[in-house]
């Protein structure tokens, strides 16, 4: 049972949860559309590897891979 000292934290807490709901579920397109690119190697005309393409394309690190994986833990 949650012990809120008043209505706006209840509702402060409701719209957090609700904007991570949203993130995991754009995360979740983002992880597929990454794999797709991965899997078919659509990155090769313009990078040799896929961390490469990642990484300058979108800046993005090999921290993401674990974000999904925690998402799809969490996913029930």
């Amino acid at each position: 049972m949650s012990n809120f000292s008043n209505n706006s934290e209840r509702l402060l807490l409701e719209q957090c949860e609700a904007i991570i709901e949203e993130g995991l579920r754009t995360l979740a397109k983002v992880e597929r559309a990454l794999g797709i690119i991965e899997q078919m190697q659509l990155y090769k005309n313009s990078f040799e590897t896929f961390e490469s393409y990642s990484t300058k394309r979108w800046d993005i690190n090999m921290k993401l891979p674990h974000l999904c994986k925690m998402h799809t833990n969490n996913s029930n």
